[in-house]
């Protein structure tokens, strides 16, 4: 599956105006942003070619709550093989060191400048998404650190695995990861070889519909969007054991109270909820 990147140029530029944008476009399924500074300053999203639709976000712009600011864009269809080459070409990002105790870094990054750190996490990025550095993927991590599982992991919307990788590493006793895009979901089982755990964390391709029938866990993670999280989170409660966690992130603090709601009518006990630059974890109990 290709990727569409789509530069949004705002006039004036502002990082709190990338900010808005990035919350506006999230539900429309745009998974990853960054921004981009100097003479050529604009926000850059990233969205799947199937889920991408230009009269959207044209209506989309058209109604911006920001009355001062005009935004133009435009997009480009990023082929698999081309972002993957690009990759190829620098694999290596700096180790990123969460909570003290674990360190995500390249399969390629020299061990001299590997931190040392209890928890070692090799993770191989090749469509840049999941190595740490979001503030979901970061603020996720800093969570699983503090739980420690050590019972059954569902790791919903895997990307690179480095949520479940760093699950089985602490101590889960097995890890089901589930990736919707068959790419990204090989990415995952490379990730899951390169750090030895062929054996305890298996990777598949699909969506929560493979839940209908299945085991239940002790921790369920899903790093998605609002709209997939409120469509899907039923699905995740019903694979839920009793006392188990639910995790969740990928959207704004704006979304928190829907994502509550939710919830809560689900039958979950709000536990609490934690943000960077607006970005939001939150944690439920059964």
């Amino acid at each position: 599956m290709d990727y569409i990147e789509v530069k949004l140029m705002p006039t004036p530029f502002a990082e709190e105006t990338c900010d808005v944008l990035a919350a506006l476009l999230a539900p429309l399924g745009f998974d990853s942003f960054a921004t981009e500074g100097g003479e050529t300053a604009c926000l850059k999203a990233y969205i799947s070619e199937k889920q991408f639709s230009g009269h959207q976000l044209d209506a989309l712009l058209a109604n911006l709550p920001l009355p001062d600011v005009k935004v133009t864009w435009e997009s480009q269809v990023i082929e698999m093989q081309d972002w993957n080459h690009q990759w190829e070409q620098s694999r290596q990002f700096e180790p990123i060191v969460v909570g003290e105790e674990c360190c995500v870094h390249s399969p390629l990054t020299p061990a001299s400048q590997i931190p040392a750190c209890r928890y070692d996490v090799i993770i191989d990025p090749r469509m840049s998404f999941g190595s740490g550095t979001h503030e979901t993927t970061s603020q996720l991590l800093e969570e699983i650190l503090e739980i420690k599982p050590t019972g059954k992991v569902l790791d919903m919307g895997t990307g690179t695995g480095v949520l479940g990788i760093l699950c089985a590493l602490v101590g889960a006793e097995q890890v089901r990861a589930i990736e919707i895009d068959d790419w990204v979901a090989a990415n995952a089982v490379d990730n899951v070889l390169y750090n030895g755990l062929a054996g305890r964390m298996k990777v598949e391709c699909g969506d929560a519909s493979l839940l209908a029938e299945g085991p239940t866990y002790d921790l369920v993670l899903a790093n998605i969007n609002r709209n997939v999280l409120l469509q899907d989170m039923e699905r995740y409660v019903g694979v839920m054991r009793p006392g188990a966690t639910l995790l969740m992130s990928g959207f704004y603090e704006t979304d928190v109270p829907a994502i509550q709601a939710c919830a809560e009518q689900l039958g979950l006990v709000y536990h609490h909820h934690r943000s960077r630059h607006d970005w939001v974890v939150i944690r439920f109990n059964k």
